[in-house]
């Protein structure tokens, strides 16, 4: 049997780091539910408190809402002081799990993966044919889920540090530019860039409509002049444009060579194409840390399902690497292509068009 040529040693590693991975997937439907109930911000309220105090305060039995806690407690999620059975939140976690708009919010995780199991039976039947998912089948927590998950380090990264790494980009958008947001989703990126350059005007464009008319909901809600979202695919979207962004999606496309040569197609002469693609190695095993196990299962579950789907489905995956990329846009035309910024988990590309 394989378990008598086992090291004892790395066997039992091997079933400890099991035991740590079952513990953290075993919250996924906590913090659904915590989500969603708004336990958090109910905690955040009252904290410190009593699970009866807490429970009342939520609207939730005090027996589920306790042990609700506990696990939390348990996570490090949130903080039990034994001395006076009481729980809350401290300002990392309630910056982690509360703060909608902060640039710490992490709960769009959970969010995401919830909708990853809700597509199991899906991705599960496409393991055996080779066919796709589309996009709009999936569940609606993974389109929530995105927007929520991205949103904090776009907040931090896209005006401040993407854009001003692509050369002559922020002058470009300050002095009046047209800018194209293909695969957009909710429109948070889009969002950012019409608010952060009023006199540059800035379109969104999705394949999926329910992203677009949510996308159309942010944009009134903002009061946003210089924005406007239509459904359109990375193919078929009108327009001439001085910059055209794919931001965490020309991967999930079935046909990212088409979609990259459309976009040059759709350029001015000079004009600018950014790439925001997952930090990736070309050698897999570089990838293989807690950023690379994340993305390969989320890529697993959406991003090669997604492409498949679609036209050509090349299933690039979401650890795609840049000399994909870079060959990507060599053979749509496009000239001067680098990375412009990296970080632990994101990469920003930019190239020409001659």
């Amino acid at each position: 049997m394989d378990i008598e040529a086992a090291d004892f040693k790395k066997l039992r590693q091997l079933q400890w780091k099991i035991m740590e991975n079952v513990a953290a997937s075993a919250l996924i439907p906590l913090m659904q539910i915590g989500d969603e109930l708004g336990l958090f911000t109910a905690l955040h309220k009252v904290g410190p408190t009593s699970s009866e105090e807490f429970s009342k305060t939520a609207g939730i039995d005090e027996r589920y809402g306790r042990e609700w806690l506990l696990a939390l407690s348990a996570a490090g999620y949130a903080t039990y002081k034994p001395e006076d059975n009481k729980f809350s939140l401290s300002a990392e976690q309630a910056a982690v799990f509360v703060e909608n708009d902060g640039p710490a919010l992490m709960i769009g995780a959970y969010n995401l993966l919830m909708g990853t199991i809700y597509n199991t039976e899906k991705i599960k039947s496409v393991f055996t044919s080779g066919a796709g998912v589309n996009w709009g089948a999936f569940h609606p927590c993974v389109f929530q889920g995105t927007a929520k998950f991205f949103k904090p380090s776009y907040a931090v990264n896209l005006v401040e540090k993407w854009i001003p790494n692509v050369q002559g980009l922020t002058e470009k958008l300050t002095n009046g530019a047209s800018f194209a947001d293909v695969g957009c989703g909710h429109g948070i990126s889009t969002l950012m860039i019409a608010e952060a350059f009023p006199t540059s005007k800035v379109m969104g464009f999705d394949i999926h409509q329910p992203s677009i008319e949510e996308a159309k909901k942010l944009a009134k809600k903002a009061q946003l002049e210089n924005v406007e979202f239509v459904s359109a695919s990375a193919k078929s979207y009108e327009g001439e444009f001085d910059v055209i962004g794919f931001f965490d999606c020309l991967h999930d496309l079935g046909d990212p060579v088409g979609a990259a040569k459309y976009a040059n197609e759709r350029l001015k002469h000079g004009g600018t194409i950014m790439l925001i693609e997952p930090s990736a190695s070309d050698n897999p095993e570089d990838n293989f840390n807690t950023i690379g196990q994340m993305y390969y299962c989320f890529s697993t579950m959406a991003c090669i399902p997604a492409s498949k789907s679609q036209e050509i489905g090349l299933a690039l995956g979401a650890q795609a690497g840049p000399a994909k990329l870079f060959t990507i846009l060599e053979e749509s035309g496009f000239e001067n292509i680098k990375i412009a910024h990296q970080n632990a988990s994101n990469m920003v590309i930019e190239a020409t068009k001659p």
